[in-house]
């Protein structure tokens, strides 16, 4: 027997691509139910996400820092001015943004300490200036900073205060606006902004100090306009733009003041240092000024004679040149006590602003105070910070260092001086007492007065120096509103949620192809089983076991027909045909099957026998509600002949042959001559014989029987059938080399099935298009495929029985 080469022939997998997109796109399509309710849903959620949705400003202002054009030794010399460590570009951006400089700026915007929010259904808002009432306190209780409190405002001015957190201490306060309250949380004063208030609900926190620190060094950003550029912008970026456009003004304003005080603090201890001279000088150029006018008075001495008014300028001479000693000493003094004691208080007075001119001291002095504004600018957790405090001892010992070398040579001007003052001394002990006397007055009140001209013609200078001074930086625009952020969000909260509507089902439908462990439609058995698949069942909810044979009109009766045809197709004759009909495991729908394509094959009104080969577990005697249970074994232990145990039923339009009594051996029975000949002997009475025999998966009845068919039927059962099993099953039997293996697709859903009833571009593999009005075989793709679906369905009149399965 030769088999017709298109069944004979597994197929290749190697022709089958492993991704069919074609295949997953019938399969999406399939579930659009799916799609449609996440995309509605994704719609819906989008909506309400975009109802809370609060327009975001990006706020900005700009400021223009002044670039360091000055050397450190120059704007020393000069004694006043701001140091270079501050007047670096990098540095003034650190400051802006340092914490001193943010408190500061937070203490000088009182309303900021109070949050006025309102609460919508949707959307919470920051009311900032927009408030119908502002909070004034005089105290708050700790615990209070951070709870959210409900304010209802009535119509005649009366309000009641609550606590909106559930975890603090539920509490209840009533006032009346404009009128001070006192609670053990708080006293406060609500004022009203307008004239007119509604009935009204709001919401109002206090905010500490930290906290608000914490948010605007959070959120400042800022950063020069170009590079190279020393113009810097300022910005803040939040849904209540007023409170960030205060902000930046403020700190802007804060920042340019206290670049303007860091300028001003060296003639400010300048000034400071010469009025506490001047405070000394002018008691005692008072008391001496007092002293010689009394002497001429009781006197009666106007001025000097000539050799003793030369005696007096040598005298003066001396004693200015004392008291330019005697200042030096006292700076050196300052200079000493503030290394020992005073190092934290700022910079050091310059030496230039009160005359001296030791270039080694300015020198020094100038580096001291720049490494100096460099520690103040870095935090101790800094690696620098040590670098700089090693740095600053270093040249504390070369200044103490240099101080006493100044205070050698002083000793040395000193000694020399003492020694022209004891001449003088002695030319003044040569003159008359009343002129000795009046030298010894005029000489202290000329050096007082000298002193006290030289202090106040330097305080003049410190004084019109800082009144001089300007700002390095300032303000180039105020802040404004500069853009919307977040204008594109609603889009693409919309997108975001759409296409997360379409990943969940894609996702479902991706895990559930993957983890799908069962066969469902011809494409899978294409895929598991290297024997060719010949035909499909439809799932039908009547289980009478000769449903064809009584709806021979309807698609179901017909796939049984097409596999008749495709049998006797297969091997070449239309009679003396015997079938072998097995499963993988039990519950596949094996003898329902033999049943109907038995009754299928007595409709040609040609001899048919069914043959239960169950003989382990036989069951079609309880499928066709027989009483009569001999059969097989019977025949085969030699009980009875085939004539007896063959039964002919009215009922039914084939012969049947039992099981029988389930033997203790039924391996050796299947083995058995006897079985041979038994086969023999029917062959020659019956045209068509249906063998339905044990599942080869669970034993190995089928494979002793299986060389005697003409054709032998692997059914397959449509979510029931595991894929893996299958597979490893049709291998086996491929590698056993057992031939004429076909494969039946057993009660496939046809509208529940991968595609929703039929493959596109593909059918049921050797399938049928019912539903569409006709049948046929082949892959449903070939030329004329579309007009012979158009033909057939004029024919469909003649096969609409399916209502009744």
């Amino acid at each position: 027997m030769e088999e017709n080469n298109k069944y004979a022939q597994p197929f290749d997998d190697s022709e089958e691509s492993g991704f069919n997109i074609m295949e997953w796109v019938g399969l999406f399509l399939h579930h659009w139910y799916l799609f449609l309710f996440f995309i509605l849903l994704a719609l819906g959620l989008a909506y309400l996400k975009n109802r809370s949705w609060i327009e975001s400003y990006k706020s900005t202002g700009t400021i223009i820092l002044e670039e360091n054009k000055y050397s450190g030794s120059q704007a020393l010399m000069q004694g006043f001015g701001v140091q270079s460590g501050f007047r670096n570009l990098d540095n003034q951006v650190i400051m802006l943004t340092s914490y001193d400089l943010i408190s500061r700026v937070v203490d000088s915007i009182p309303f900021l300490k109070v949050d006025y929010i309102s609460m919508g259904k949707f959307r919470t808002r920051n009311l900032y200036y927009n408030t119908p009432v502002t909070i004034t306190t005089d105290y708050i209780d700790p615990s209070v900073y951070g709870v959210l409190f409900k304010l209802e405002i009535n119509s005649d001015g009366t309000y009641v205060i609550s606590n909106e957190d559930s975890s603090a201490k539920s509490i209840k306060v009533e006032g009346r606006l404009d009128v001070p309250i006192q609670h053990y949380l708080f006293f406060m004063t609500i004022n009203r902004t307008s004239n007119a208030i509604s009935n009204r609900i709001m919401y109002f926190r206090f905010r500490t100090k930290e906290s608000l620190i914490s948010d605007f060094m959070s959120r400042l950003q800022p950063a020069f306009v170009s590079e190279g550029s020393s113009v810097l912008s300022i910005s803040l970026t939040s849904e209540t733009p007023n409170r960030d456009i205060d902000f930046i003004n403020k700190l802007s304003s804060v920042f340019i003041n206290e670049n303007l005080e860091r300028k001003n603090d060296a003639a400010t201890k300048t000034i400071n240092f010469i009025d506490e001279q001047l405070d000394t000088v002018s008691k005692s150029l008072s008391i001496s000024e007092g002293e010689m006018t009394s002497f001429r008075r009781s006197n009666q001495i106007v001025n000097l004679s000539s050799h003793s008014s030369k005696v007096l300028g040598r005298a003066t001479q001396y004693d200015e040149q004392m008291a330019q000693l005697k200042l030096r000493e006292t700076y050196l003094n300052y200079l000493t006590n503030y290394l020992k004691t005073n190092i934290d208080a700022g910079s050091i007075v310059a030496p230039s602003s009160l005359g001296l001119s030791d270039p080694m001291l300015i020198s020094l002095v100038q580096q001291f105070n720049e490494v100096l504004n460099k520690k103040s600018e870095t935090k101790e957790s800094n690696p620098l910070y040590a670098r700089y405090e090693r740095v600053l001892e270093n040249l504390k010992n070369s200044i103490n260092e240099v101080i006493k070398n100044m205070k050698a040579s002083m000793a040395i001007e000193l000694n020399d001086l003492n020694a022209k003052l004891a001449n003088v001394s002695h030319d003044i002990s040569a003159l008359p007492d009343k002129e000795m006397q009046l030298i010894g007055i005029e000489r202290k009140y000329r050096v007082d007065d000298n002193y006290y001209t030289f202090f106040l013609q330097k305080r003049a200078e410190a004084a019109i120096q800082k009144a001089s001074n300007s700002p390095d930086n300032y303000i180039l625009d105020k802040a404004r509103v500069m853009a919307l952020t977040n204008g594109g969000t609603k889009s693409r909260t919309l997108m975001t949620y759409l296409l997360i509507s379409i990943l969940i089902p894609s996702l479902f439908i991706i895990l559930k192809e993957v983890l799908n462990t069962s066969i469902r439609d011809a494409k899978d058995i294409e895929k598991s089983s290297k024997f060719p698949l010949i035909g499909s069942i439809k799932h039908v909810k009547n289980t009478d076991p000769i449903l064809a044979a009584k709806r021979p009109r309807s698609s179901f009766t017909e796939m049984f027909r097409v596999i008749r045809t495709r049998i006797e197709f297969i091997v070449q004759r239309k009679s003396k045909i015997m079938l072998l009909i097995t499963s993988a495991e039990f519950s596949d729908g094996k003898t329902y099957f033999c049943t109907n394509l038995a009754s299928t094959y007595g409709m040609t009104g040609l001899k048919t026998l069914l043959i239960d080969m169950d003989i382990r577990k036989p069951s079609i005697n309880e499928r066709l509600e027989l009483s009569e249970n001999d059969g097989v074994t019977n025949y085969l232990i030699g009980e009875k002949s085939l004539d007896e145990l063959i039964l002919k039923k009215e009922k039914y339009n084939f012969d049947i042959l039992l099981g029988g009594t389930v033997p203790p051996n039924p391996g050796e029975l299947i083995r058995s001559e006897q079985l041979k000949q038994m086969f023999l002997a029917l062959r020659e009475r019956y045209d068509y014989i249906i063998v339905d025999t044990s599942p080869i998966g669970l034993v190995a009845d089928a494979y002793s029987l299986a060389p005697m068919m003409d054709a032998n039927l692997f059914v397959a059962r449509s979510g029931k059938t595991n894929k893996s099993f299958f597979k490893r099953l049709n291998d086996q039997l491929k590698d056993d080399k057992l031939k004429h293996f076909y494969v039946i697709l057993n009660d496939i859903n046809m509208d529940a099935s991968r595609y929703g009833g039929y493959t596109k571009n593909y059918g049921y593999g050797y399938g049928y298009s019912y539903g569409y009005g006709g049948y046929g075989y082949g892959y449903g793709y070939g030329y004329g495929r579309k007009k012979r679906l158009k033909e057939a369905n004029k024919y469909a009149q003649y096969y609409d029985d399916d209502s009744e399965v």
